[in-house]
């Protein structure tokens, strides 16, 4: 039972790393990030999504000198 979870924990940490390496699978966290700030109004919506409206290239290069 623990040899599952163990396994299934480090799929996620890979699935995790690798998930937004495309512009494809960016794009489809960013509308779902943004479909979910329309469950808020006013200022806190405009905040949501001013936070989720950074390109595929920007998101990269954040990316790339994180891990630098």
């Amino acid at each position: 039972m623990m040899k599952a979870i163990a396994t299934s924990a480090c799929l996620l940490l890979v699935s995790l790393q690798t998930s937004c390496k495309t512009k494809g699978a960016y794009e489809a966290f960013q509308q779902n990030h943004v479909s979910a700030c329309r469950d808020y109004l006013g200022q806190q919506q405009d905040d949501c999504l001013a936070s989720h409206n950074k390109s595929f290239e920007a998101y990269q290069r954040a990316r790339a000198n994180d891990s630098k």
